[in-house]
């Protein structure tokens, strides 16, 4: 048998064969190939220098026609935004002369009279009636008017007459632009603006003459292009041919242009040459032309000239530039000379490279032996690595893995022991061993849908172990691949997440319950009105002067009483399909289905509640007078609002017992509302709505480390307004979307020359909203912040499109921001949420941050929800800290940030202290 032969001595022979073939390349190219190239040198380097020469005076024009372009463009931009400012005037004027009930007549003609008065010399107006005739106008010197009301004029241009009748139908401004070949010729283009006002019932034409401002830019450019030279010691210039074909600039002459843009004086020669050179361009757009002319700086020789002229159809101008082909023979001598030294050079090199190629092949093959052997320990000390790594795997998470058909081919002990099965009762079998009666099929084809595209999957499930027990797991699913991408197996890493989403049930029925009564409490009650499958009806009863009673008798005396109440409640609605509440203090609830007839079961339940009289303990054996007040509300989109509001007007009006209808929005509830809208509307105009920035400490330093944005409304008297008051009803226009991008917008310029993190608050409709994620992208680009800044995600619970929210999220992490999950702590459907978002930060919900000294299976939940949060690479942050207290206990079970009143009140930017630089 052969010995076989080691690796290190094929690479030792392949690499000299290697080094062989290419020293005999080399020496082809670098020693035969260059005599052969050296006889054509010269005509190479000729042709070359022309080429060179021809993209240089190429280049240049088309530059120089672009900036025109450009320039020509942003000016006809800006003299719009004129126009359209004058538009803007006029109505406010109009509106100004409409409060002062002027007859229409008078109306107008003070209409124009203000508007003649404005500064403005090329300016012109005209008010055009329903007949489409000029019933007004003002002359362009703004010396006169001119009031046709007796013999209105007709429009005369057709296209500026289709602009009014559009104006009539449209609130937005109408625009009359001449054609581009009007502009700059003998007549008066005007460009146009109308609007409707339909407080008089005429369209107000706003115009300018474009002549006088293009001959302006005209100017402006002639004067720059005069200035400008390119080329090996600036050689080169550029000159303008006018409509005329006569040349209007040429930056060699002197002058280089007239200051009123008339035609430059010069031979018939010339002026012939400046037509040939406008028909080339205006028959081509775009060419090169040879000509013969005279060379100035060769005492006017006669010599080739090659020059390239492209048109400019806008202004009808030809715009050009050249060069004499034979005014550089010595740089074309020195660059041929240049070219056979290099022949010359690289025959040598070729030479040397020869012998020193073989010697280099052989030190190579010699670096790569030595080189080889490092691999090969190195590649001994990665699978120990890896081995190392699969073993922290095991012991920190359950692990399998399956073949494509999802028959189980490997299971960790972890698995083995949360499952309760052993690996060969699971080897072979499919996943779906252990799924759970109450997980729809559905969601594993989604699973397969994923993973089998070559996708990872992320999610939580309900699980069944051995012997029917229960167990939920959040798990990531990936395929294997080999080095095409072809997939071999799929392997699955699971967190089991029984335990803490057993005590989060376990706090949201405590949540659910109110101690006193062992009612519904308020949160079990919008919890149930949300997942109602029928119709619903609220009755909510509230306990007359109850507060009195409390004061009089003493607070047990007082939760005597709420008990008595709840009894009474439960006894005569036990049974029933109704649902039992008590909101807060002394309102307590009664939720049922619309069809049991809730308003005569509450009117029955108070007559035999008037036959039970509750009694003090005491040697009187005092009878205490209980009356109650209901409203109730049926198959209202906000049940729990309506049923308040009746509650309210049966009190007001002294009856036991009131159903609400739509009559009962009052007007004081409706002015609200609107007070409100109008508030913020005028508050963006303003700039009334701004933000406020809330300082986040490092719990192990106490500095401040980021800030969290947060919206103030500033009213007239300058204190700000908590958004409670105004963010709910915004929320519902189309107002929110402005006062989102006003914050992104404040907060991006405020931290663009800070260091410090900063995040703004989203909800999940602006994470939909496509135009307010490119907006906030936009900004943070232009003030290079997204590297820091923080999306801080709020309502997560009521996602309704999760694909479209995880895309969008990914994106922005793509790009460089942070995200943060808001109030997390409440629902399983949060946390689901938060295992598929990847999140950055959670902010653990204030709710329980305030009660973390007060109960212990809420101080059990933090505990559990930090160090979840931890092994999945999360930083956490307790908000609501308002006492040392609390700032040592959440410090103590592990968060990383604290943010409340107890560090610092959310205050204007130009208290922001403490940023880090």
């Amino acid at each position: 048998m052969r010995p076989r032969l080691r690796i290190t001595t094929v690479n030792l022979i392949a690499t000299l064969l290697t080094c062989t073939f290419l020293a005999v390349s080399i020496g082809y190219y670098l020693i035969l190939e260059p005599l052969t190239v050296m006889e054509n040198n010269v005509q190479r380097v000729q042709t070359r220098y022309v080429d060179q020469q021809k993209q240089l005076i190429r280049d240049n024009v088309t530059r120089v026609v672009q900036h025109i372009e450009l320039r020509r463009r942003a000016h006809l931009v800006e003299i719009k935004a004129k126009l359209k400012d004058k538009i803007i005037l006029v109505q406010s004027v109009s509106a100004s002369l409409t409060d002062l009930n002027l007859p229409l007549e008078r109306h107008m003609h003070q209409l124009m009279y203000a508007l003649n008065e404005l500064p403005n010399n090329s300016i012109s107006y005209q008010l055009i009636n329903g007949e489409q005739r000029v019933i007004q106008s003002n002359a362009t010197d703004n010396s006169s008017i001119k009031s046709n009301t007796s013999s209105p004029l007709p429009i005369v241009d057709s296209k500026l007459l289709a602009v009014v009748k559009l104006s009539r139908l449209s609130t937005a401004v109408q625009w009359h632009e001449p054609t581009i070949s009007s502009v700059g010729q003998n007549s008066q283009p005007q460009l146009s603006a109308a609007v409707y006002l339909p407080l008089v019932d005429c369209v107000i034409v706003v115009s300018t003459d474009l002549n006088q401002a293009t001959r302006q830019l005209q100017r402006q450019l002639f004067k720059e292009l005069a200035q400008q030279r390119y080329g090996a010691q600036d050689y080169g210039y550029y000159y303008v041919i006018s409509k005329k074909n006569k040349m209007a600039m040429n930056a060699f002459h002197k002058p280089p242009f007239h200051d009123d843009l008339s035609s430059l004086n010069l031979s018939r020669d010339n002026e012939i040459l400046a037509q040939e050179l406008k028909r080339v361009s205006q028959q081509n757009g775009a060419d090169f032309h040879n000509y013969d002319y005279h060379n100035p700086t060769r005492d006017g020789a006669i010599e080739e000239k090659l020059a390239y002229v492209a048109y400019y159809p806008p202004w009808d101008w030809t715009i050009g530039t050249g060069f004499y082909l034979n005014e550089h023979k010595q740089q074309l001598s020195e660059a041929i000379a240049a070219a056979n030294k290099e022949s010359d050079d690289n025959l040598w090199r070729g030479l040397w490279l020869l012998a020193a190629n073989l010697l280099f092949g052989l030190m190579v093959a010699l670096y790569i032996n030595r080189h080889i052997r490092q691999l090969e320990k190195n590649r001994h000390e990665k699978m120990h690595e890896l081995h190392q790594y699969k073993k922290l795997l095991d012991l920190s998470c359950m692990v399998s893995k399956s073949d494509l058909k999802g028959h189980i081919t490997y299971t960790n002990k972890s698995f083995q022991a949360v499952t309760g099965y052993s690996a060969n009762e699971m080897l072979g079998k499919p996943h779906n061993l252990f799924r759970h009666p109450s997980t729809p099929k559905k969601a594993f084809k989604e699973l397969w849908d994923t993973i089998q595209a070559g996708k990872v999957w992320r999610g939580s499930s309900k699980n069944l172990g051995k012997g029917g027990k229960p167990f939920y797991t959040q798990q990531v699913i990936m395929p294997i691949t080999d080095d095409n991408g072809t997939t071999l197996e799929y392997i699955a890493a699971r967190y089991d997440i029984t335990e803490l989403l057993e005590k989060r049930e376990q706090l949201q029925l405590a949540f659910s319950t109110d101690t006193l009564t062992a009612l519904g409490s308020r949160f079990k009650l919008m919890n149930d009105i949300a997942h109602a499958d029928e119709t619903q009806c609220l009755a909510l009863i509230d306990m007359d002067s109850f507060h009195g009673a409390n004061k009089v008798y003493g607070t047990e005396v007082g939760d005597q009483l709420l008990k008595h109440i709840g009894e009474a409640l439960s006894l005569y609605f036990g049974g029933s399909q109704a649902m039992l509440y008590r909101l807060n203090a002394d309102i307590f609830g009664v939720l049922a289905p619309e069809n049991i007839q809730l308003q005569t079961k509450i009117s029955e339940f108070f007559e035999q509640f008037s036959q039970l009289k509750f009694q003090l303990d005491d040697e009187f054996s005092t009878e205490i007078p209980i009356s109650l007040t209901a409203g109730i509300a049926c198959d209202q989109d906000n049940l729990l609002t309506c049923a308040d509001i009746a509650l309210k007007e049966a009190k007001h009006q002294a009856q036991q017992v009131l159903i609400y209808d739509g009559a009962l929005a009052n007007s004081d509830e409706y002015k609200l509302k609107m007070y409100w809208i109008h508030a913020v509307q005028q508050a963006l105009v303003d700039g009334r709505l701004v933000a406020y920035y809330q300082p986040i400490v490092d719990l192990s330093t106490g500095k401040t480390c980021k800030f969290e944005t947060l919206m103030r409304l500033i009213d007239t008297d300058g204190k700000p307004v908590p958004p409670g008051l105004f963010l709910p009803i915004l929320q519902q226009t189309h107002f929110y979307v402005y006062m989102t991008h006003a914050m992104i917008e404040q907060a991006c310029a405020f931290f663009k020359d800070k260091k410090c993190l900063f995040s703004i608050n989203f909800t999940v409709d602006d994470l939909l909203r496509k135009e307010t994620v490119q907006m906030l992208v936009d900004t943070a680009q232009l003030y290079d912040v997204l590297d820091r800044l923080v999306l801080e995600v709020v309502e997560t619970e009521n996602i309704q499109n999760y694909d479209q929210a995880l895309a969008t999220i990914e994106y922005l992490k793509e790009l460089g921001c942070q995200i943060s999950i808001d109030d997390f702590g409440s629902g399983y459907s949060n946390f689901s949420y938060l295992t598929q978002v990847k999140a950055d930060i959670i902010k653990i919900d204030g709710s329980l941050i305030q009660a973390i000294n007060k109960d212990d299976r809420t101080r059990e939940l933090i505990t559990s929800i930090v160090q979840f949060a931890h092994r999945s690479q999360m930083k956490v942050v307790a908000e609501f800290i308002d006492s040392e207290e609390i700032a040592a206990a959440v410090t103590a079970i592990g968060c990383d940030y604290g943010q409340g009143y107890y560090y610092s009140p959310p205050v204007p930017q130009h208290q922001v202290e403490n940023c880090p630089d």
